[in-house]
């Protein structure tokens, strides 16, 4: 997307036929490339090498609250952020053959 552009409305995920707000279709990618493991085959290594994906969210929805809500009504002690972000990511780049 353009820089000054709209953002798409996101009232539910737009299936990866949808169109952005200029009327060009998304692309979709000849899928998931092969030498790609799957998010949770990966987080379950012992020792993972890492890399920073720097992005901001709008904190109108309070992410960061309600991913702490969820670590404590499941009794979990540490819920990395970057883990649910790598699942998270990973699913939709691999929905849209990426």
């Amino acid at each position: 997307m353009r820089a000054g552009a709209a953002a798409p409305p996101y009232e539910r995920e737009a299936p990866p036929e949808a169109t952005s707000d200029e009327g060009a279709p998304w692309t979709q990618g000849a899928g998931r490339p092969k030498d790609i493991p799957e998010a949770a085959a990966v987080l379950n290594q012992r020792h993972i090498a890492r890399e920073s994906l720097d992005a901001s969210v709008p904190a109108a929805l309070k992410l960061k609250k309600r991913i702490k809500r969820f670590a404590l009504d499941n009794d979990l002690d540490h819920l990395p952020i970057g883990d649910i972000v790598c699942v998270a990511v990973d699913e939709w780049l691999s929905r849209r053959g990426f």
